[in-house]
Protein backbone atom coordinates (compact mmCIF):
# COMPACT_ATOMS: atom_id res chain seq x y z
CA UNK A 1 0.00 0.00 0.00
CA UNK A 2 2.74 2.23 0.52
CA UNK A 3 3.75 2.82 -3.35
CA UNK A 4 0.23 4.08 -3.78
CA UNK A 5 1.17 7.08 -1.96
CA UNK A 6 4.51 8.02 -2.68
CA UNK A 7 4.61 9.27 -6.29
CA UNK A 8 6.27 7.62 -9.10
CA UNK A 9 8.48 9.58 -11.63
CA UNK A 10 6.82 8.30 -14.22
CA UNK A 11 3.00 8.88 -13.34
CA UNK A 12 4.42 12.32 -12.56
CA UNK A 13 6.27 13.14 -15.97
CA UNK A 14 2.42 11.58 -17.76
CA UNK A 15 0.27 13.85 -15.25
CA UNK A 16 2.10 16.53 -15.88
CA UNK A 17 2.23 15.75 -20.34
CA UNK A 18 -1.16 15.07 -19.62
CA UNK A 19 -2.17 18.64 -17.87
CA UNK A 20 -0.33 20.26 -20.62
CA UNK A 21 -1.83 18.51 -23.25
CA UNK A 22 -5.37 19.82 -21.51
CA UNK A 23 -3.92 23.18 -20.50
CA UNK A 24 -3.12 23.44 -24.46
CA UNK A 25 -6.38 22.14 -25.82
CA UNK A 26 -8.76 24.05 -23.45
CA UNK A 27 -6.07 27.31 -24.37
CA UNK A 28 -6.36 26.91 -28.13
CA UNK A 29 -10.12 26.04 -28.50
CA UNK A 30 -11.99 26.62 -25.23
CA UNK A 31 -10.00 29.61 -23.61
CA UNK A 32 -11.27 32.07 -26.46
CA UNK A 33 -14.66 31.58 -26.91
CA UNK A 34 -14.93 31.34 -22.91
CA UNK A 35 -13.25 34.99 -23.18
CA UNK A 36 -15.09 35.99 -25.97
CA UNK A 37 -18.93 34.77 -24.32
CA UNK A 38 -17.54 36.77 -20.97
CA UNK A 39 -16.56 39.97 -22.49
CA UNK A 40 -19.88 39.62 -24.07
CA UNK A 41 -21.56 39.16 -21.38
CA UNK A 42 -19.73 42.23 -19.55
CA UNK A 43 -20.52 44.08 -22.48
CA UNK A 44 -24.37 43.71 -22.63
CA UNK A 45 -24.50 43.82 -18.46
CA UNK A 46 -22.51 47.48 -18.88
CA UNK A 47 -24.94 48.54 -21.86
CA UNK A 48 -27.86 47.27 -20.02
CA UNK A 49 -26.76 49.62 -16.85
CA UNK A 50 -25.78 52.09 -19.18
CA UNK A 51 -29.72 51.96 -20.50
CA UNK A 52 -30.95 51.78 -17.13
CA UNK A 53 -29.13 54.99 -16.17
CA UNK A 54 -30.45 56.00 -19.05
CA UNK A 55 -34.19 55.45 -18.53
CA UNK A 56 -33.82 56.30 -15.14
CA UNK A 57 -32.46 59.66 -15.96
CA UNK A 58 -35.50 59.90 -18.98
CA UNK A 59 -37.88 58.78 -16.59
CA UNK A 60 -36.98 61.56 -13.81
CA UNK A 61 -37.00 64.02 -16.28
CA UNK A 62 -40.33 63.15 -17.88
CA UNK A 63 -41.85 62.74 -13.94
CA UNK A 64 -40.71 66.42 -13.52
CA UNK A 65 -41.91 67.47 -16.75
CA UNK A 66 -45.61 65.90 -15.37
CA UNK A 67 -45.25 67.28 -11.93
CA UNK A 68 -44.49 71.19 -13.73
CA UNK A 69 -47.82 70.31 -15.56
CA UNK A 70 -49.53 69.26 -12.60
CA UNK A 71 -48.54 72.45 -10.52
CA UNK A 72 -49.03 74.51 -14.18
CA UNK A 73 -53.00 72.86 -14.02
CA UNK A 74 -53.51 72.88 -10.34
CA UNK A 75 -52.97 76.95 -10.59
CA UNK A 76 -55.01 77.45 -13.76
CA UNK A 77 -57.94 75.37 -11.95
CA UNK A 78 -57.45 77.51 -9.28
CA UNK A 79 -57.69 81.02 -11.16
CA UNK A 80 -60.71 79.75 -12.90
CA UNK A 81 -62.28 79.26 -9.67
CA UNK A 82 -61.59 82.30 -8.30
CA UNK A 83 -62.09 83.89 -11.51
CA UNK A 84 -66.00 82.06 -11.39
CA UNK A 85 -66.42 83.34 -7.53
CA UNK A 86 -65.62 86.70 -8.87
CA UNK A 87 -67.93 86.69 -11.40
CA UNK A 88 -70.95 84.96 -9.78
CA UNK A 89 -69.92 87.53 -6.29
CA UNK A 90 -70.47 90.64 -9.10
CA UNK A 91 -73.54 89.09 -10.55
CA UNK A 92 -75.02 88.66 -7.47
CA UNK A 93 -74.45 92.31 -6.29
CA UNK A 94 -75.87 93.52 -9.83
CA UNK A 95 -78.97 91.27 -9.60
CA UNK A 96 -78.92 92.27 -5.84
CA UNK A 97 -78.86 96.29 -7.02
CA UNK A 98 -81.90 95.41 -9.86
CA UNK A 99 -84.21 93.99 -7.94
CA UNK A 100 -83.73 96.82 -5.20
CA UNK A 101 -84.16 99.10 -7.68
CA UNK A 102 -86.76 97.18 -9.14
CA UNK A 103 -88.62 97.42 -5.56
CA UNK A 104 -88.55 101.35 -5.83
CA UNK A 105 -89.76 101.87 -8.58
CA UNK A 106 -92.82 99.11 -7.96
CA UNK A 107 -92.47 101.28 -4.37
CA UNK A 108 -92.93 104.54 -5.83
CA UNK A 109 -95.42 103.57 -8.55
CA UNK A 110 -97.66 101.95 -5.35
CA UNK A 111 -97.25 105.43 -4.04
CA UNK A 112 -98.15 107.13 -6.78
CA UNK A 113 -101.42 105.10 -7.50
CA UNK A 114 -102.40 105.21 -4.15
CA UNK A 115 -102.41 109.03 -4.14
CA UNK A 116 -104.40 109.22 -6.86
CA UNK A 117 -106.84 107.10 -6.09
CA UNK A 118 -107.10 108.81 -2.61
CA UNK A 119 -107.21 112.40 -4.55
CA UNK A 120 -109.97 110.37 -6.99
CA UNK A 121 -112.03 109.40 -3.60
CA UNK A 122 -111.10 112.94 -2.07
CA UNK A 123 -113.39 114.19 -5.32
CA UNK A 124 -115.73 111.66 -5.08
CA UNK A 125 -116.60 112.44 -1.35
CA UNK A 126 -116.43 116.14 -2.33
CA UNK A 127 -118.97 115.65 -5.14
CA UNK A 128 -121.18 113.85 -3.15
CA UNK A 129 -120.89 116.09 -0.51
CA UNK A 130 -121.92 118.79 -2.87
CA UNK A 131 -124.78 117.15 -4.05
CA UNK A 132 -126.05 116.44 -0.44
CA UNK A 133 -125.19 119.64 0.11
CA UNK A 134 -127.51 121.29 -2.90
CA UNK A 135 -130.50 119.02 -2.11
CA UNK A 136 -130.47 119.89 1.84
CA UNK A 137 -130.41 123.43 0.66
CA UNK A 138 -132.94 123.13 -1.80
CA UNK A 139 -135.01 121.64 0.85
CA UNK A 140 -134.70 123.72 3.61
CA UNK A 141 -134.59 127.18 0.69
CA UNK A 142 -137.67 125.04 -0.94
CA UNK A 143 -136.73 126.79 -4.49
CA UNK A 144 -133.94 125.27 -6.67
CA UNK A 145 -131.05 127.21 -7.32
CA UNK A 146 -128.94 127.36 -10.38
CA UNK A 147 -126.11 124.59 -10.46
CA UNK A 148 -123.41 127.13 -10.70
CA UNK A 149 -124.12 128.61 -7.83
CA UNK A 150 -124.85 125.35 -5.63
CA UNK A 151 -121.58 124.72 -6.51
CA UNK A 152 -120.03 128.34 -5.54
CA UNK A 153 -121.67 127.80 -2.64
CA UNK A 154 -120.35 124.52 -1.11
CA UNK A 155 -117.35 125.82 -2.37
CA UNK A 156 -117.14 128.48 -0.19
CA UNK A 157 -118.35 125.96 2.64
CA UNK A 158 -115.70 123.54 1.82
CA UNK A 159 -113.03 125.76 1.88
CA UNK A 160 -114.30 127.62 4.93
CA UNK A 161 -113.70 124.39 6.64
CA UNK A 162 -110.48 123.69 5.20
Amino acid sequence: MSHIIIPQPGSIIWTFATFAIVLFVLWKFAWGPILKGLQAREDGIRKDIDDAKKSRLDAQELLEKYQKQLDESRKEAQRLISEANARSEALFAEKIKEVATETDALREKAKAEIELARQKAVQELRQEVVEIAISAAAKVIGKTLKTEDHASLIQQEIDGLN
